[in-house]
């Protein structure tokens, strides 16, 4: 059975607060990422224990496909403040 893809979601710092414990509990979920936004743009990864612990191990397909995304959003968005909300749907679509 191949391996389920990183459930990877963007949450504003408002969102964060508001919904802190729900976010604590899916992180329990080793597959499950956030990305912080504040204003738009990412300012952290957020991912749970086991995660992390299994990072420090070897990164796996899905967490490399999410570095990479990730540096292209963080890029794009340093070279241009436009189309930031196109960027990102088109990277989560990968």
């Amino acid at each position: 059975m191949p391996p389920s893809p990183s459930r990877v979601r963007f949450i504003g710092s408002r969102e964060l607060h508001r919904d802190l414990p729900k976010v604590l509990e899916n992180l329990e979920n080793p597959d499950c990422r956030y990305v912080l936004t504040i204003h738009s743009k990412p300012k952290a990864v957020m991912i749970g224990t086991e995660a992390f612990l299994s990072l420090l191990r070897g990164a796996t397909p899905e967490d490399r496909l999410l570095a990479l995304q990730l540096g292209a959003l963080v890029q794009g968005l340093e070279s241009s403040g436009a189309e930031t909300e196109e960027r990102q749907e088109a990277l989560i679509a990968v």
